[in-house]
């Protein structure tokens, strides 16, 4: 019975009758054949080495894969042969031919990707309802089939009355995504939380396309965030879902049902700009104010504005700036402008509003964070002279700046011309403001999506005038 007997299977090789046409994959134990039968088309596994610990352990995956038929996303077995002890007769079964994940993957975007991998979440969830744990989740054993994914090579599962395959001091798992836990002692590990830890790994996986992984736990702050592969999506719910997922210590992490959950939250949101947009602006006060929104508060040191004003802008469309005049933009950078003591939000690469802060005061009500807003004040200055001695009452004159200090009539920028050469690739277009105030409230805010807004109201109202204007729509709007 302990006898070991090495196998090496060929082309066109005949076993049970599916004949060998290709090698799929190989691991230590076995290797996965596309093999054919009759009309049928199947993929073949065959362990290499048929000794007494790794037949066990192979029926006890046909078991565990037999045993959970049931349940969506667990791989189908359509024909096996498990011979009595070791014999000369090959043990082997048969699943369907699938895609690869890293196949699968390319092309797809994130949200198409992680609803799949919740499903997979799903199927996690049912085979842990069942006490049984796969421990060994990665990409490898992720096979795409029957329009879904599914879970394969349950060659390391763990249930109720298996047998320990495993000694005190030997770790299982795939490498780049094993639970630290497994390192140390995979027989006495909590197979359920060293899948969750696996699972989180692969979620990374499946997001950045990285067939590797990092090691360790999940650091948002560091190169392996998921941030700049996810541009345009809400991230922070993920990036704390990931961190938790992969601590340390087993206990610390969510179970799976609760992990489904919030993937699903997290897809739901980014599926709904809406939601998306309220959920990164009352993220964007937590940030600011981690302690708690206060009622209010004023910024008026220019570095700290420009920090604040960043701090809104660092997420893409996330703001709609209304301005003193009436009409609004987004901006999305704010920086030191040439001119002394002036600021410029950026709105494009050539398009910029500059002025002189006076100071930005954030308002709180305590009701809906949609509600919230900063009012960005503009410390009143001189006008330039390109216009000259003519004179209007807007709150903005339209230059384009040359170079500091140097500014010229908007006409310039649309001839491209300036003292009959072409512009500089340095030249700004600006609206230079010498007065008036801005609001800044969230893209989906109410107040944004009224069109009457549009109209300045904020800037012919004194500032505590427009806090009990809105405190009292925020209030009204509760209550209905």
């Amino acid at each position: 019975m302990t006898k070991k007997r090495n196998k090496n299977y060929k082309k066109y090789q005949v076993i049970g009758g599916w004949k060998l046409q290709h090698r799929l994959g190989t691991g230590g134990n076995g290797e996965v054949w596309c093999a054919q039968k009759d009309n049928n088309i199947g993929a073949i596994k065959l362990l290499k080495k048929i000794e007494l610990n790794t037949y066990k352990r192979f029926k006890s995956e046909v078991h565990a894969i037999s045993s959970n038929q049931n349940i969506s996303g667990v791989i189908r077995i359509v024909d096996q042969h498990l011979p009595e002890g070791i014999t000369s007769d090959i043990p082997w079964f048969v699943m369907p031919v699938c895609i690869r994940f890293s196949e699968w993957r390319k092309g797809r975007n994130i949200l198409d990707v992680m609803r799949e991998m919740s499903s997979l979440g799903k199927t996690l969830q049912e085979l842990h309802d069942n006490e049984y744990y796969h421990r060994d989740i990665k990409p490898a054993n992720i096979l795409f089939h029957d329009e879904r994914l599914n879970l394969s090579d349950f060659g390391l599962v763990k249930y109720p009355n298996s047998n320990n395959f495993t000694g005190k001091r030997e770790d299982v798992g795939p490498k780049f995504t094993m639970a630290p836990e497994m390192r140390r002692n995979a027989s006495e590990a909590n197979g359920e939380l060293a899948d969750i830890y696996s699972f989180a790994k692969t979620l990374w996986i499946a997001i950045t396309g990285d067939m590797k992984c990092f090691d360790g736990q999940y650091n948002v702050l560091s190169t392996v965030s998921i941030n700049h592969h996810c541009e345009g999506l809400y991230t922070k719910t993920l990036n704390d879902l990931l961190a938790q997922c992969t601590e340390h210590t087993p206990e610390s992490r969510p179970k799976m049902v609760e992990v489904i959950e919030r993937l699903d939250e997290w897809i739901k949101i980014n599926e709904d700009f809406h939601s998306q947009n309220l959920t990164e602006w009352f993220d964007l006060q937590n940030r600011i104010f981690p302690a708690g929104a206060p009622k209010f508060v004023t910024w008026v040191d220019k570095n700290s504005i420009l920090a604040i004003l960043n701090e809104i802008a660092h997420v893409n469309s996330l703001n709609h700036t209304f301005l003193p005049d009436g009409g609004g933009n987004t901006f999305i950078d704010a920086i030191p402008a040439n001119e002394k003591d002036f600021i410029a939000l950026k709105i494009t690469n050539k398009w910029y509003y500059t002025f002189k802060p006076k100071k930005l005061t954030y308002e709180s009500f305590g009701v809906d964070a949609q509600w919230n807003y900063f009012r960005l004040e503009v410390e009143t200055t001189q006008r330039t002279d390109v216009y000259g001695a003519n004179k209007y009452d807007y709150s903005f004159e339209e230059v384009v700046e040359i170079e500091q200090n140097v500014y010229v009539e908007r006409s310039c920028w649309d001839e491209n011309e300036y003292k009959g050469e072409i512009l500089p690739k340095t030249a700004k277009l600006l609206c230079r403001y010498i007065k008036g105030c801005f609001v800044i409230f969230s893209t989906r805010s109410i107040y944004n999506r009224v069109s009457e807004t549009y109209d300045g109201r904020h800037n012919k109202m004194k500032e505590g005038e427009f806090r009990d204007y809105i405190e009292s729509n925020a209030r009204s709007h509760k209550k209905s």
